[in-house]
């Protein structure tokens, strides 16, 4: 019937018409205007690939940002690496040329070098000011900040109900405390910018309780939270699981915030410091230098644009102002208005914080240099042991002995182990504590190089370099060389070259004294005493290695004394 009323309505056709014929002229319109724009639009001759290294704790965001440019910018491909900052760091301060540690052949260390990034975000200005003292010359000592997160006291909430009802819920209560209520664990302040912020709030409580003693009531309450310093790469997650009630944890407002939107996390409750702490800025850096240096702009404009700051404060995160986050839950004591961020001290105020730090809390930024040349290979008397696997088991119970926060990394040497070079890395330099095992395996690893000769002057320099380039404050600097024998590489440098080189290099202010440990009858100490001498070191023999370990500890305590007191 409908279809037959149609046919007996005429005048419905010319409507249909009409109709018809708007569509076909808008889709040739639309079709022919888009022809037009893509004309006009040139193709691109060369695609640019930008690469930004961000902290985890910042790659979410960051992603999204990328994504949105890229959509943007026909020409560009943006990719976000999440990368810990000290890895970053490492790269940077590694100099191509010398290539230091660039290749492994005994096993994979846990990073391995790669190309510069175009742009670095990292978690605070603390590493950029590292990266530049440690000779990476591109980076900038300050970046633009896109983002902020507070230093806290993270606690359960059972906890924090306690200690509020007994008044006792506050940094002083906590982190001052002779007797604490409950433990509190610090990130290593030389390795983490949350551990270096609680240090200016420890300075700041001290200061307060006692004008005129700062810096020695400082020190004891330094010495109370040593015993547990967790070595954190970087920022520390908010504590979760079993036993997470037991401890406060020097964190952050994100990861408080991070663990409550988590399925499963232990509720936390976030206790601000009387004052604001130095604490993660998120400083954006442009490294490149080329045509992406366009590119890396155009991504900071995204950070700090409106999207990209909804997508930071989405992410638990503050505004460079301080400016809240997105989501605060109820009873997690986030503060809700703005907390403007402290700004870091003076880089002379910061070096005297941390060497403080070093004076109570011994650790060591150590590069051990193992012998595997042939004569490595030769049996103790009355061992079935050689020289390498004795030398092998004192290396790895060393390892399980030394603190958790102090940073080892190992090279191997003897003559053309890669391609020319007499040496090469085991395991790269870093905390001991979360890598003890890998540690142990890679050393498990080390085999002798048959026939080969001892290029012991190339590699001294070479680690000196390395150990030198990447001093870090508040902590023992050292390398530590164990050897069978003496320099015998022909094509090397010779001994008068490798003094002067050292010499050099040597700054008293920034001490790296090199530990010869010497194995065996073949040693020749004069040649490793003036060695030693020239950097302030030492040289002490054994003829069992089963000595190493008394010998290595007797050497920490002699070279635990820290500039400016000490200069060696």
């Amino acid at each position: 019937m409908a279809n037959g009323g149609l046919r007996t309505r005429p005048e419905f056709w010319p409507v249909l018409l009409l109709s018809v014929a708007l569509v076909a002229v808008l889709g040739g319109w639309g079709a022919t205007s888009y022809l037009d724009r893509t004309r006009r639009e040139p193709p691109c001759t060369q695609r640019t690939a930008l690469r930004i290294a961000v902290a985890p704790s910042v790659e979410p965001p960051a992603r999204q940002v990328a994504r949105d440019l890229a959509a943007r910018e026909r020409c560009l491909d943006v990719v976000v690496e999440a990368r810990e900052s000290a890895d970053v760091l490492r790269d940077l301060a590694r100099p191509a040329a010398s290539g230091a540690g660039a290749s492994t052949t005994t096993g994979p260390p846990p990073t391995t070098p790669t190309a510069p990034p175009d742009a670095w975000l990292p978690e605070s200005t603390l590493w950029l000011r590292r990266a530049h003292a440690a000779g990476a010359f591109q980076v900038p000592a300050e970046g633009v900040s896109v983002a902020s997160t507070p230093v806290v006291l993270s606690l359960d909430e059972r906890s924090a109900a306690r200690l509020r009802r007994d008044r006792n819920l506050g940094w002083a209560g906590l982190v001052a405390a002779e007797r604490p209520p409950l433990p509190v664990v610090l990130p290593d302040p030389t390795a983490s910018p949350l551990g270096f912020g609680a240090l200016v709030g420890i300075r700041a409580l001290a200061d307060a309780a006692q004008p005129t003693a700062g810096a020695a009531g400082a020190a004891a309450i330094m010495r109370r939270l040593a015993a547990r310093t967790a070595p954190f790469p970087g920022a520390a997650p908010a504590p979760t699981g079993p036993g997470a009630a037991e401890s406060a944890v020097v964190s952050t407002e994100q990861a408080i915030l991070l663990a409550a939107a988590a399925d499963g996390g232990t509720r936390q409750v976030a206790v601000y410091p009387p004052a604001p702490v130095p604490g993660p800025d998120y400083p954006y850096a442009i490294l490149a230098s080329d045509a992406r240096r366009e590119g890396a702009a155009a991504f900071l404009r995204g950070m700090l644009a409106a999207e990209g700051a909804t997508a930071l404060t989405g992410h638990g995160l503050r505004t460079p102002s301080g400016g809240s986050p997105a989501a605060i839950p109820a009873g997690s004591g986030i503060r809700t208005g703005t907390y403007p961020p402290a700004s870091l001290p003076a880089e002379t105020a910061a070096t005297a914080l941390l060497n403080a730090w070093g004076g109570v809390h011994i650790s060591a930024r150590m590069l051990a240099v193992l012998d595997i040349s042939g004569s490595m290979a030769a049996q103790l008397p009355g061992s079935t042991e050689t020289r390498l696997s004795a030398m092998i088991k004192a290396a790895q119970g060393g390892a399980e002995l030394l603190l958790g926060t102090t940073e080892l990394g190992i090279w191997e040497f003897s003559t053309d182990l890669d391609g020319e070079r007499d040496y090469r890395e085991v395991i790269p330099v870093g905390p001991v504590g979360p890598r003890r095992a890998q540690i142990v395996d890679a050393l498990d690893r080390v085999r002798v190089k048959p026939n080969g000769a001892t290029g012991l002057y190339d590699t001294t320099l070479a680690a000196y370099r390395d150990a030198t380039r990447n001093w870090t404050v508040g902590r023992i600097n050292m390398v530590l060389v164990l050897t069978d024998g003496k320099d015998d590489n022909a094509s090397g440098i010779s001994r008068a070259k490798l003094l002067d080189e050292l010499a050099a290099l040597r700054d008293k202010r920034r001490p790296v004294p090199i530990l010869f440990i010497g194995v065996g009858p073949d040693i020749d100490p004069d040649e490793l005493k003036q060695i030693a001498r020239a950097t302030g070191g030492r040289v002490a023999l054994t003829p069992r290695p089963s000595g190493i370990q008394r010998i290595f500890y007797s050497a920490l305590a002699e070279f635990s004394c820290l500039p400016p007191k000490c200069r060696r």
